[in-house]
Parts: structure tokens; C-alpha cells; sequence
């Protein structure tokens, strides 16, 4: 096989002339001098859908036009996003983009697969004929049991049976087949590893030449005024890449302290491995277009008989809103600074840089969990109970984004000390936003909600009106074994007409008195108790909480059913 090198020297004149805008030659005739570039990726910023890649390389230049070959590019690079950095006394004159048939090329690292295939290939036909051999032994040694089995059915009930001989024949064959069945399952365990390991060095391979069967690669050509090494970034963008914000957020049982561990969900299928990269998570949404689309005018006017049908209009009046303001590339509106991670940015889009070398391998169908930040905080826990709709007792907490975090909308799986209690969503919350989160149910607070009484008697002096009466009682007891903070939810009817009033008497307990719940929830019939649940509320010193509702309408008014 052809070392990369030597081909490349000798189809230097070849590839030039391949490549478009390229000539092969300087300003003065001569011929610019050519080098493969062994560059790895050391840095990506991976954006939403894309990532953009730079490869680095330190290079020995000589003096003059040199032609650098950056060479087996991913099959997912958008060829018109290079770009190419170098550093010295030099400069960038022009950067090319091109494809050869990997049936052309052989690179150091397709050599090396190319020889491990063929080394598992010859490893694998010789495994398989070693288990043809155990076959034809187990066959053999079947057909000598029979045969033995035979023998002294014959002899059987005469002198000439041998007892201890059949038990000798038998037993060989017992132990013999014993051995060629574990040595046929050692076997057969080492060709299922065969076979996984040249399924993984061909897909590799496959990898490396992409579905197309090309190599892709850059030619950068760039002018040195003088000799030695020089710093060069080869820069692109490539798709199938993407990551997601997730959360784990741990509270202490007693409430002392919460963390939150704001992870990244990393996943590429690109064609290339990133190895110990410095990575970057923005929330940017890189485009090809520079300019946005324009607005086109929308028109109405009176229906002729021969105008357009309905099916057409929809689908210009499509066509309009998806080139207009719906279509168009917004960037994702979060700000932020950072803390485990470095973060860069304050206008509409935001940077992590990850504090540690990341390594994501390219087609890995699991996603790759990578921390952003440990971020500690507190806050206040409240209980909440809805007892018209259930007994259980929620764990409600008020935290604060104490960090300088950006936290971005995305799942949470919460824990108390070392117990799952569920999954949730999390919104965009700002650095200092407050977070509202929910740990699950507390057993230790139970309540009850009774109905006492329910009826409807006639009002006024000829009753000529109607009252419908419910009194109910709630109960709640604290057996966390501490004082606790109390939200209790309940409702009354709201009345829709003035015919019929609804009047909410004999409360134990005060009302809530916080603005948005009287500007907001108390209109739509809802009550809120805030109560402090003091810890020797229980049995007979329990929390009873009272009230009744009143519905009034004439006797002649039909009204909706009311429950029971």
C-alpha cells in the first residue's frame, strides 16, 4: 500500500488541478511547497442542531507559498463555513475545499484499520474452521456411543457380555464429548469477540470514508516571509450535533441545603471523535443565511369566480409567514455569566466553557452527560394541601438561582437525601430568579376534609327563594416532629348570573391575604390558607379549620347541578 505521504507526492500536479481555483504553482512559476497536515480537534463550540470544529496544527514552514492538506474531514461539514488562522509571520491567501474516492488514498490510520480487518478476518475463518473440527469430533464420538450401545444390546444376557468394558466406553465418551463441548463454547465466546470487534473496526472505517465513499479534505494555501513553525486553525461547521440542558436538584430531607447539578446532554454523529477538546455549550443558533428573509405583502380582497381555490391561497398565505417573521432565525433570548464553567456573553445568546477536556465519540446512540456547574442554594419549604382533591400533603420549595447562571428551560429529576422523587420541567430562570419546585409528599402531615352538612331549605316570608347550605370541616395533624408552613387550597362556586349569589360564611381561619391571590385567585372561587401547623398539632390538639358556603337564588331559577 501507498503511504499517504507518497501519494500525496506523487499527485501533487493531480489534486491541484482538481481543485478549483488552485493552480500548483507561486506568482513566479515555481511550485508552492506541499505538506499533509496532522491536525487534531482541539476546541468545538457545539450549538443547538450544529458545532463548530477547529483543528491545530503546529507547522514548519519555509520560507514562501506553502499548500496545506488538512485531510480526512467529516462527511457533516458545510464546506462553505472554512476558515483558516495562522500565527508567525504569515499569512492566509486562500482556503479550498475538496473530495477524493477513498478508493484513491490510503491514510495511516486506514492502513491501520485496513490491517486490523484483515488480521480479524483471518482470526475468524480459522475460529470457524477449529469449530467444523469440534463438530466432526462430536459427530464422531455420537456415532462410537451408538455403536457401543449396540454392541452390548447384542451381548446382552449372554458370557460374552463385558460389563466393565460398556462402562469404560461409555464413560470416554461422557468425558470426551464433555470436552469438546466446553472447548467448542471457549470457542464460539472468542468468535462472537471476533465479530464484535471487526463489526466496530469496520465501522470505523466506514466512518472515516463516510457513506459517500470520499475523503474530504481542506487545502489552505498561505505565504511565510521567513522559515519556522507557525500555529495554524482550521475552522468549520458541522451539523448532527447538539446538546441539551438537564438537571438533577438534591434536597437535604431537613431542608438545609439543595443543590442543583446542571448537566449538558451531549450527542454527535459528525464522522469524527472529539478527544479531550475544549468545549464550548452556546445557546447561538449559527446560519448560513447573513441577511434575513424579506416580508412579503399579504393582500385580501373580494373572491372572483375564477380566482385561486382556498387550497392555493393557503398555501401562499404558508409561503409568506414561513419567509417572513415565523421562518426567520432568532437567537434564543438567555443571558448569563458563569462559575464551574466559565460563561461568556450578556446579549441574546449565551457561552459555556467547560473547565475540563471533553471527550464525545461520534455515532454513540446514548447521549453523554457532561457538568456544567454544582450550584448551591436555599430556600424556603412550604407545604401545600388540596384536600377537596386529595389527602396527600405536597412539599413545595422557594428557591433562588444563587449563582450566575443562566439556568435554561429543560427536565429535572429531583432527589431528597438519596430517593427519587419524580421528574419535572424547569423554566428559564435568571440569575436571582426565584424557582418554584415541588419534593414530593410528606407522610408525616396528613388531612382531612369532611363534608358536616348539606341542605337546601326556602328563604323570604312566602318562600319564594332557595338556600343551598354545605359546612365543611377540615383537620389537619404535624407529625413531622417540627413547626411547618401551611397552604391549604380549597374552592367555592362562582356564580355566573345575578340571580344567584354565593356567600362564604363562618370561617375558623382568616383568609390569605397576599395581593396576587386576592387580585387573582380569590375571583375565581378559590381559597388559600397560609397557616403556621405548630409541631404538637396532632389527635386531640389537631388543626381544625371550619367554614360553610351559601347559595342563593329564587325558587324559580333552574341552576347547574351542584356536586354532593
Amino acid at each position: 500500500m501507498k503511504t499517504i505521504s507518497r501519494f500525496w507526492m506523487m499527485n501533487t500536479i493531480l489534486l491541484s488541478t482538481m481543485t478549483t481555483g488552485v493552480t500548483g504553482q507561486t506568482t513566479d512559476g515555481s511550485q508552492p511547497h506541499v505538506m499533509d497536515v496532522e491536525a487534531k480537534v482541539k476546541a468545538v463550540t457545539v450549538y443547538r442542531g450544529r458545532a463548530s470544529v477547529t483543528r491545530q496544527g503546529v507547522i514548519p514552514l519555509k520560507a514562501g507559498v506553502s499548500e496545506l492538506r488538512f485531510l480526512l474531514l467529516p462527511e457533516s461539514i458545510q464546506p462553505q463555513t472554512l476558515q483558516a488562522r495562522v500565527s508567525g509571520g504569515a499569512h492566509v491567501l486562500e482556503v479550498q475545499y475538496d473530495q477524493v474516492s477513498m478508493s484513491e488514498i490510503t491514510t495511516p490510520e486506514t492502513a491501520q484499520l485496513d490491517a486490523v480487518i484483515k488480521t480479524l478476518e483471518s482470526n475468524q475463518d480459522q475460529l470457524s474452521r477449529q469449530i467444523q473440527v469440534i463438530q466432526f469430533q462430536e459427530n464422531f464420538l455420537s456415532q462410537v456411543g451408538i455403536r457401543a450401545t449396540n454392541d452390548a444390546t447384542d451381548r446382552g444376557g449372554t458370557s460374552n457380555l463385558d460389563l466393565d468394558a460398556v462402562r469404560e466406553q461409555f464413560a470416554f465418551v461422557t468425558d470426551e464429548q464433555i470436552k469438546l463441548l466446553e472447548k467448542r463454547g471457549e470457542l464460539e465466546t472468542e468468535m462472537k469477540k471476533i465479530q464484535a470487534d471487526l463489526r466496530d473496526a469496520m465501522t470505523r472505517r466506514q466512518t472515516i470514508a463516510g457513506s459517500s465513499g470520499l475523503m474530504r479534505l481542506a487545502i489552505v494555501t498561505l505565504e511565510a516571509t521567513e522559515a519556522g513553525d507557525n500555529t495554524i486553525d482550521l475552522t468549520y461547521l458541522v451539523t448532527n450535533a447538539t446538546w441539551q440542558p438537564t438537571y438533577n436538584v438534591r434536597a437535604a430531607s431537613d431542608g438545609s441545603s439543595v443543590t442543583i447539578e446542571y448537566d449538558a446532554m451531549l450527542n454527535q454523529r459528525t464522522g469524527e471523535d472529539w478527544n479531550g477538546v475544549t468545549m464550548t455549550l452556546s445557546t447561538a443558533q449559527p446560519t448560513m443565511a447573513a441577511n434575513p428573509p424579506r416580508l412579503q405583502p399579504w393582500y385580501v380582497d373580494v373572491q372572483q369566480k375564477n380566482s385561486s381555490s382556498p387550497r392555493n391561497k393557503s398555501r401562499e398565505l404558508m409561503a409568506v409567514e414561513g419567509g417572513g417573521l415565523t421562518g426567520s432565525p432568532v437567537a434564543d433570548e438567555y443571558s448569563g455569566f458563569g462559575y464551574d464553567a466559565e460563561v461568556a456573553g450578556e446579549g441574546p445568546a449565551v457561552s459555556y466553557r467547560l473547565p475540563r477536556p471533553v471527550t464525545v465519540k461520534t455515532n454513540i446512540a446514548k447521549q453523554q452527560r457532561s457538568r456544567i456547574a454544582n450550584i448551591q442554594t436555599s430556600g424556603e419549604f412550604i407545604h401545600l394541601a388540596l384536600p377537596a382533591l386529595t389527602e396527600s400533603v405536597y412539599i413545595r420549595g422557594e428557591l433562588t438561582n444563587s449563582s450566575e447562571y443562566q439556568l435554561l428551560p429543560g427536565p429535572v429529576s429531583i432527589f431528597v437525601d438519596q430517593d427519587f422523587v419524580g421528574p419535572t420541567q424547569l423554566d428559564s430562570i435568571a440569575p436571582g430568579g426565584a424557582i418554584q419546585m415541588f419534593f414530593g409528599i410528606d407522610p408525616s402531615i396528613t388531612i382531612t376534609r369532611t363534608l358536616l352538612e348539606k341542605k337546601t331549605s326556602k328563604t323570604g316570608l312566602l318562600g319564594g327563594g332557595l338556600k343551598t347550605t354545605y359546612d365543611y370541616r377540615i383537620v389537619v395533624e404535624n407529625g413531622a416532629g417540627k413547626a411547618i408552613l401551611l397552604e391549604i387550597w380549597d374552592r367555592t362556586p362562582v356564580s355566573r348570573s345575578d340571580r344567584i349569589t354565593v356567600d362564604l360564611v363562618n370561617l375558623s381561619h382568616p383568609l390569605a391575604q397576599d395581593t396576587e391571590y386576592v387580585q387573582e385567585q380569590r375571583p375565581q372561587g378559590l381559597l388559600k390558607w397560609s397557616l403556621g401547623i405548630p409541631s404538637e398539632a396532632r389527635g386531640a390538639n389537631a388543626l381544625v379549620l371550619k367554614y360553610g358556603v351559601r347559595i342563593n337564588r329564587a325558587k324559580d331559577v333552574k341552576m347547574t347541578p351542584l356536586p354532593d
